[in-house]
C-alpha cells in the first residue's frame, strides 16, 4: 500500500493499517489517531532454537502477537543483515555484502533508512547498541542522519561485554570491568531512559551484542545453566559427509579431542548471555506499560543471523544451512487479531522496513525489495512469495572455515545453493529437515532442480544458471551420489 504523507490522508491510512477507528461525529475536524510507536530489538547471532528459552519473548511478545515460523535472512552475516533490516533492501542493493572491507559499512548509504524516514515524519528516533560492523573503523565517530539519540557501540571489536566504548551522541565514553558496566545492562538502561523521556511517536532500535561470542554472561547468569542437554540434531557432527561438496576440507569431529567440551561451553555461554537480553525485553515491556504506551507500540524481536554449533561439522555462520539462515521473528502488536498465532509464510528480513513504514504511515525513501507484513499481523492473508533469495557475496571464507560466495533459493520445502566455484547443494526440507542428504544431481530431483535453477536466476536478476558441473583440481569434482541420495525420491 502506498502511503502519502499529506495531512489527514496519513491519519486515514494509518487507521486502516492499525485497525483503529475513532468517532468522527464531533463538530470540526476529526481527531488524528495516535501513530504507532516502534521498538525493534535485534539479537546478535541468536539461533531459532535458542529463542524458545527466552521466556519474556515468548510470554510478553509471542503470546500477544505473531511468530513467523519461516523467517529467513538474506545474508547470514551481521552487517549485511542489519543494513537490510534498516532499509528493506537486499545486500546487493545496500552495497553491504560483508562485515569488513570496502563492501561493508563503507558502502552503506546512511542518507535513506528507517531512521531518516521516520524522523522526517516527526518520530523521535534512537539507536542503542550495535550499528554496523566496521562503523568503529570507518564511521569516524559520527552520528548518521535521522537519529535523535545515538548510543552506539564504538569499540574494536564491537562485540564486547566489558571494557568497551560507546559513542553517545558524538561523544566517546569508556566503560570498565565493574558489574554495572556489563554492556547489556548499560544499553538497557539507556533504552529505558529514552522510552521514559520521549513524547510523541518514537522509534527505538535496541541492539545489544548478546549472544555473540565471546558470549560473556552477566554476573547473575554465570553458571546458571548447570545441566546442558546434548544437541539432538542428527546434523551435529554429521557422520557421512560424502554428499557435501566441500567434503575433505572440514573433517574434524566435534566429539573427539575435547572439541565437544569446548562447543558445549560456547553453547552454555551463549544461552546464559541471552538471559540478560530476555530480562531487557521484560523491562522494556514494563516501562511501556508503566507509561501507558504499550497499547500503541509495536515491538519487533529478531536476530540478524544464526550460528552453527557443529552441525555438518561446521561452526560460525554465513553458510546457507538452516541453523545459519532460519531465525526467530516475533512481533507484538497493540491489537489482538493475531495474538499467540504462528504465521507460516516465507518472510525475509527485507520485509521488516516496509512493514514498519506502513504502520507508521510513511513512504520509504528507497525502492523496497521486501513487502509489508501488515495483513499477517492482523490475521489476514494475501498473495505472497513462494521463494526467496539467500546469498553471500563477500570474500571467500574457505580458509577460515566458511563458504565461498554463493547464491541460493529458499522455498518452504527446498533450498538450492549454487556456489561461485561450481559447488551445488539441494535439500528437501520436508523429507530431510536436517540437510543430511544433498540430492543435487540425482535423477529423481532433476525436474525440481531445473525449476529451482530458473527461479534462482530470476531472483538474482542474472541469466539462467546452467546445470553443467564445474570442476577444479581439489573440491568441485563430484563423487558418485551416495546411496542415501539415490534413495530419495521427488514426490
Amino acid at each position: 500500500m502506498r502511503w502519502r504523507m499529506v495531512g489527514s490522508m496519513v491519519a486515514a491510512a494509518a487507521s486502516v493499517a492499525l485497525g483503529v477507528g475513532r468517532d468522527t461525529t464531533a463538530v470540526g475536524a476529526p481527531p488524528t489517531p495516535p501513530r504507532l510507536n516502534v521498538v525493534v530489538i535485534v539479537a546478535d547471532d541468536e539461533r531459532l532454537d535458542e529463542n524458545r528459552r527466552m521466556t519474556n519473548v515468548q510470554r510478553l511478545l509471542a503470546r500477544r502477537g505473531v511468530s513467523f515460523a519461516q523467517y529467513v535472512t538474506t545474508t547470514a552475516e551481521c552487517a549485511p543483515s542489519r543494513a537490510t533490516i534498516l532499509t528493506g533492501r537486499s545486500p546487493d542493493h545496500t552495497g553491504v555484502v560483508a562485515n569488513f572491507g570496502p563492501h561493508g559499512y563503507a558502502s552503506f548509504d546512511e542518507r535513506s533508512t528507517l531512521a531518516t524516514w521516520l524522523h522526517d515524519a516527526g518520530y523521535k528516533t534512537a539507536l542503542v547498541g550495535k550499528y554496523l560492523n566496521n562503523y568503529t573503523l570507518d564511521g569516524d565517530h559520527h552520528v548518521p542522519p535521522g537519529w535523535d539519540t545515538w548510543d552506539a557501540l564504538d569499540s574494536v571489536p564491537e562485540e564486547r561485554y566489558y571494557r568497551y566504548t560507546l559513542d553517545e551522541n558524538g561523544r566517546e565514553v569508556a566503560y570498565g570491568r565493574l558489574p554495572s558496566d556489563y554492556s547489556t545492562t548499560v544499553l538497557t538502561r539507556k533504552a529505558l531512559g529514552f522510552l521514559s523521556s520521549t513524547r510523541g511517536p518514537f522509534f527505538l532500535y535496541f541492539a545489544p551484542v548478546a549472544p555473540h561470542l565471546p558470549a560473556i554472561p552477566a554476573p547473575a547468569d554465570r553458571g546458571s545453566i548447570r545441566r546442558l542437554p546434548p544437541l539432538r540434531s542428527p546434523a551435529f557432527d554429521e557422520k557421512d559427509l560424502s554428499d557435501k561438496p566441500w567434503r575433505g576440507r572440514f573433517v574434524r569431529s566435534f566429539t573427539s579431542g575435547g572439541v565437544d567440551y569446548e562447543l558445549n561451553e560456547v553453547r552454555r555461554r551463549q544461552l546464559e548471555t541471552l538471559r540478560s537480553l530476555d530480562r531487557s525485553v521484560g523491562e522494556i515491556v514494563r516501562t511501556l506499560r508503566r507509561h501507558r504506551l504499550l497499547d500503541r507500540t509495536l515491538i519487533v524481536y529478531v536476530s540478524d543471523n544464526g550460528f552453527l554449533w557443529g552441525e555438518h561439522r561446521l561452526g560460525g555462520k554465513i553458510w546457507p544451512y538452516e541453523e545459519s539462515i532460519h531465525l526467530p521473528l516475533v512481533v507484538r502488536t497493540p491489537w489482538n487479531a493475531g495474538d499467540g498465532t504462528t504465521d507460516r509464510h516465507l518472510v525475509l528480513n527485507t520485509d521488516l522496513a516496509p512493514t514498519i513504514a506502513a504502520l507508521a504511515g510513511v513512504r520509504p525513501g528507497l525502492p523496497e525489495d521486501g513487502r509489508s507484513l501488515v495483513p499477517f499481523l492482523h490475521g489476514r492473508s494475501r498473495s505472497w512469495r513462494t521463494a526467496g533469495l539467500v546469498e553471500y557475496r563477500g570474500p571467500g571464507q574457505l580458509r577460515r572455515g566458511g563458504p565461498p560466495p554463493y547464491r541460493a533459493v529458499r522455498t518452504r520445502r527446498f533450498v538450492y545453493v549454487v556456489y561461485d566455484n561450481g559447488w551445488r547443494e539441494l535439500y528437501d526440507l520436508r523429507r530431510d529437515p536436517w540437510e543430511l542428504t544433498n540430492v543435487d544431481g540425482t535423477p529423481r530431483y532433476a525436474a525440481t532442480e531445473r525449476l529451482l535453477a530458473g527461479r534462482l536466476a530470476r531472483l538474482a536478476g542474472r541469466p539462467r544458471l546452467t546445470l553443467t558441473r564445474v570442476s577444479d583440481e581439489r573440491s568441485a569434482v563430484r563423487a558418485p551420489s551416495s546411496p542415501r541420495a539415490r534413495a530419495r525420491s521427488e514426490p
